[in-house]
């Protein structure tokens, strides 16, 4: 299951090896979780709004291999579904990467003309 959390730490943790007479290091990631969400909204919208509460205290030590991609969660206040009106974080996949390299060239002379590239 996939969930959203924001990460707090990197660090490394000390493991015995299998053998037992070593010991390695394993990346890990602290992160606070986000709330599972709101079913019924994510319903209403075709799943495009992942609407979730923080949970600032559900604290987990995780592989940072598992970390599958970077989010924002941007603050909202919705009135749920169910009639609720609270603050709330919806989830936006690569912020700005759209724009990240708009207008700027990795080498100026590959290309003859700079006109033609804008």
């Amino acid at each position: 299951m996939t969930r959203f959390g924001e990460v707090r730490y990197f660090t490394q943790l000390a493991v015995e090896a299998e053998d037992g007479n070593e010991w390695t290091f394993i990346d890990v990631a602290v992160i606070a979780l986000y709330s599972l969400p709101d079913e019924d909204l994510l319903q209403l919208s075709l799943h495009t709004v992942a609407s979730c509460t923080y949970e600032k205290d559900d604290i987990h030590v995780i592989n940072v291999k598992s970390i599958t991609g970077v989010i924002a969660m941007v603050p909202h206040c919705p009135c749920l579904p169910s009639g609720v009106q609270e603050d709330r974080y919806f989830m936006v996949e690569k912020p700005g990467l759209d724009v990240a390299t708009f207008g700027i060239l990795d080498d100026p002379t590959e290309v003859e003309d700079v006109e033609d590239v804008l």
